[in-house]
């Protein structure tokens, strides 16, 4: 556990300056508003794209774990 900190933080008026000059005005971050996505519709190309990543995904773990049993089997050796 940490105990309180009994030191206090020097901030020249010129740093403070700065910071607050960086602040988002409150009333600016309410009334904005969220971008919102448009749906595209699903092209065939695109769905062989995803698949075809998903599958070099898994191909990938798989060589991973493969190349992770050989060390482990050797270094036990």
């Amino acid at each position: 556990m940490e105990s309180p900190s009994t030191e206090t933080a020097q901030v020249d008026a010129q740093s403070e300056e700065w910071f607050a000059s960086y602040a988002e005005p409150p009333n600016q971050s309410s009334n904005r508003r969220r971008r919102v996505r448009h749906r595209r519709g699903r092209d065939p190309r695109r769905q062989r794209h995803d698949r075809r990543q998903t599958v070099m995904m898994v191909v990938s773990l798989a060589f991973v774990g493969a190349m992770t049993a050989c060390f482990y089997a050797v270094l036990t050796r």
